[in-house]
């Protein structure tokens, strides 16, 4: 299914498909609309001692309890790949297989400011350190509502997909214009990370230049900092995003205490995947 996940649900492509490849779109779509809601887990906890680490082994005893959610884990040995290959990040990342997770590989764009060659560099790297990841995190991607900043991240994306990278996940952590879905710059886009549930309005994304035109699969939902776990807002962002993480881990701006909500596995993972789990 790859080749297929790379011809998008937008309306831009650099050239026209041919019927076959409408005809594959338009079943991938009809698949992918009826999937599960899953989990996106920024899993930036370092795998000491892999086989005992009680983080990591609890990411995926979750997992293999609850088969039928989707778990995408985000790795990240160093705000990206890295510059040598770190044999626990190989294990971790081949037992996280092992569970039925697809993981993804971390890359920073800094909102467009890094040079196209050097994420591409980042890109290149993860296939050759980490062969078995599936697919591409861009965090901090441009968010501009301009058809460069947009072509930007087509570029980025364009380039993971001809690396054989499925899923590409980019994350703005801010608002993000429709035109970014219609130009198909990543697989999924976060369209909300806060300390809050995002407003059922947001979600729905029903205004001038937003995302309701464009599928649930296509929107993942991040919230840190919640002291106390609430299925109903859970329930209402399942009918808009496809994937989720909450977690209790505090950020604060300038707070080194607080710096960093993704650095442990979140309290609410297994009453998530309960709710999940339910038709």
């Amino acid at each position: 299914m790859l080749g297929v996940a790379l011809v998008g649900f937008g309306s831009a492509g650099a050239d026209e498909p041919t019927a076959v490849q409408l005809r594959e779109r338009a079943i991938q779509f009809h698949r992918r609309a009826q999937e599960r809601t899953g989990v996106l887990v920024p899993m930036y906890v370092y795998p000491e001692n892999i086989h005992k680490n009680d983080a990591w082994n609890r990411l995926m005893d979750v997992k293999r309890r609850f088969e039928t959610v989707p778990f995408w884990v985000i790795v990240n040995p160093a705000s990206g790949p890295g510059q040598d290959v770190d044999a626990n990040y190989t294990k971790a990342i081949d037992r996280l297989q092992g569970a039925g997770c697809v993981v993804l590989g971390y890359v920073t764009t800094s909102y467009g400011k890094r040079p196209i060659a050097d994420v591409q560099a980042d890109i290149d790297r993860w296939r050759k350190f980490y062969p078995r990841t599936h697919g591409i995190f861009f965090d901090e991607m441009i968010y501009e509502d301009t058809d460069a900043a947009a072509g930007h991240q087509v570029t980025l994306n364009r380039y993971a997909h001809e690396q054989g990278y499925w899923p590409t996940v980019a994350n703005p952590g801010a608002d993000t214009p429709g035109r970014y879905f219609a130009a198909d710059a990543a697989d999924v886009i976060v369209i909300h990370e806060a300390d809050s549930w995002p407003t059922e309005a947001k979600l729905k994304g029903d205004y001038f230049g937003g995302y309701s035109d464009y599928p649930p699969f296509t929107r993942a939902v991040l919230v840190h900092s919640l002291a106390k776990f609430d299925p109903q807002p859970l329930q209402m962002v399942r009918r808009y995003a496809r994937w989720v993480y909450l977690t209790e881990d505090p950020y604060r701006p300038n707070d080194p205490q607080a710096d960093n909500p993704w650095d442990v596995v979140s309290k609410h993972l297994e009453a998530t995947c309960e709710q999940l789990a339910k038709p």
